[in-house]
């Protein structure tokens, strides 16, 4: 029939494709509006905006609406892998250009081909790899680790951060190049307190989907529940009121959920520091290259813990401290339930 849609060659709807980003504020609705207009380019993006706001979601829409999406999306984690793998992991490396490499490997800019490439965290790269990734977006080529063939670099590229990169790149933290290479094109996603309207609508999302995941039924939620949700901080986000959620739902056995249902599930944190060269979950760290850190406090290391899942090792590389000197400072400080058990 004429005019009749092909979902295959199409993909999903837009309202389907964009149902993810829950709420009708402002700040929302120009965010879809501009997801709409990028998404249609290959040009190089950059996602902002505080830990837990939902980048990485933003990322996989972003492709998933793009002329790439029959391509993979490769997800690239700059503060979880240590300095010693990241340029494996990225580049590849041929047989016997490091100790232990017995074989050629492919690296995540091969494994994007014609997909997408998604650089979370890119604010924690060292130095060095910033150069080496600045070469690979202006001459779209690299070389494996130990090769000499070059290879061309065919995927989208998206980087995501939570610190003010400019900030970095004045404090000397962050390549000034590098910086305009990705800020072709930006996404910025507001902080949940700032559109507190969008809250409702998110509960509802997440009871809904939460109570299916956990097999619980979906309360009903009071006026008092929503007034006291709407004088929280939320630091940690949307990631933090969905915890917040599944937390009561797995609690509270009662059909209603009211302001005191949310005893002890809510902390009285302060809301997070502007995001100028602050480092994921360290509310109160001054700004220093290239994300910024202080000297860590119990309530720093538990917003950290909290933001990587009770992740020591990524925990531990977004503090700048050693896993052992993290761990001694868990256990001292009380905070061994933050870390899932094995």
């Amino acid at each position: 029939m004429q005019g009749a849609r092909d979902p295959e060659r199409d993909g999903p709807t837009e309202a389907s494709r964009f149902s993810a980003l829950v709420g009708e504020s402002p700040a929302l609705c120009r965010l879809r509006r501009d997801l709409r207009a990028v998404a249609g380019t290959d040009s190089t993006v950059l996602l902002t905006g505080e830990t837990g706001t939902g980048k990485g979601l933003l990322a996989r829409l972003l492709h998933e609406a793009s002329r790439r999406r029959r391509g993979p999306l490769v997800h690239v984690d700059c503060a979880a892998l240590a300095p010693t793998v990241i340029e494996s992991e990225l580049f590849g490396h041929e047989r016997g250009a490091f100790t232990g490499a017995d074989a050629a490997r492919e690296g995540r800019l091969e494994a994007a081909a014609c997909g997408t490439l998604f650089l979370d965290e890119i604010g924690e790269l060292e130095p060095r790899l910033q150069a080496k990734l600045l070469r690979v977006l202006q001459e779209r080529a690299f070389e494996r680790v130990g090769g000499s063939r070059t290879l061309p670099m065919t995927a989208r590229v998206m980087a995501a951060t939570n610190c003010d990169l400019r900030a970095a790149v004045a404090s000397g933290g962050f390549r000034a190049d590098l910086y305009f290479r990705l800020h072709v094109l930006e996404l910025h996603l507001p902080p949940l307190r700032e559109r507190p309207e969008d809250l409702a609508p998110l509960v509802a999302r997440g009871l809904r989907d939460l109570g299916r995941r956990l097999g619980r039924p979906v309360p009903v939620t009071s006026e008092s529940f929503h007034r006291a949700l709407r004088a929280h901080a939320w630091p940690g986000n949307v990631r933090e009121l969905w915890n917040v959620l599944e937390r009561l739902l797995v609690r509270h056995d009662g059909a209603t959920l009211d302001a005191g249902a949310l005893t002890g599930a809510l902390e009285p944190w302060p809301a997070p520091a502007p995001a100028r060269a602050v480092h994921d979950g360290d509310e109160a760290a001054a700004p220093a290259a290239p994300c910024g850190r202080t000297e860590p406090d119990r309530e720093g290391i538990a917003a950290v813990l909290r933001a990587t899942g009770g992740n020591v090792a990524r925990a531990a590389r977004r503090l700048g401290l050693a896993r052992s000197t993290l761990r001694h400072r868990i256990e001292r400080f009380g905070l061994r339930h933050l870390i899932p058990d094995d």
